[in-house]
C-alpha cells in the first residue's frame, strides 16, 4: 500500500488551518460560506459576497492580514474571523422564537449523547 501526502498547494494549506489548534478560535471564508449556504461559490465570489455582508449587514471584519504590504480586513481567501463574533452574528439573524427552539434542541441533543456515552461506559444499570 502506498503513501499518501498531501501537495503542499495554497489550497491544502487553507484548509489544514482550521484543523491547527492554534486556530481554534477562528474561522475562514469557507466555514462561513457553508453556514451561508454558498459553499458551492468561488474564493472571489465569497470575498465580495463577505464584503458586502461586512459593510452593510454588521457582519464582524476578519483579523487584518498584510498584504501588497499593507494590513487590510477586507475578506481574502485566508482570512480568519473571530468565531464566537460569527457565532453572534448568525445567532442574531435568528427571530427569538426559532433562538430559544435553537437552544431547546441543542440541550436534547447533549443530554442525548451523554446517555449514549454513560450507556457505553456502564452498560445498562437497574
Amino acid at each position: 500500500m502506498s503513501n499518501v501526502a498531501v501537495l503542499p498547494t495554497p489550497l491544502a494549506r487553507a484548509a489544514l488551518a482550521g484543523s491547527n489548534p492554534r486556530n481554534a478560535g477562528t474561522c475562514g471564508i469557507y466555514d462561513i460560506a457553508g453556514r451561508l449556504g454558498q459553499a458551492h461559490r468561488r474564493e472571489k465570489w465569497l470575498c465580495t459576497y463577505i464584503d458586502q455582508l461586512i459593510e452593510t449587514a454588521g457582519f464582524p471584519k476578519a483579523y487584518p492580514l498584510l498584504k501588497a504590504g499593507k494590513l487590510t480586513t477586507t475578506a481574502q481567501g485566508h482570512s480568519r474571523w473571530c468565531r464566537v463574533a460569527v457565532d453572534l452574528w448568525f445567532d442574531g439573524q435568528l427571530p427569538a422564537g426559532a433562538r430559544e427552539a435553537g437552544a431547546v434542541a441543542e440541550r436534547v441533543e447533549v443530554d442525548s449523547r451523554l446517555s449514549a456515552n454513560l450507556h457505553s461506559l456502564f452498560g445498562d444499570v437497574a
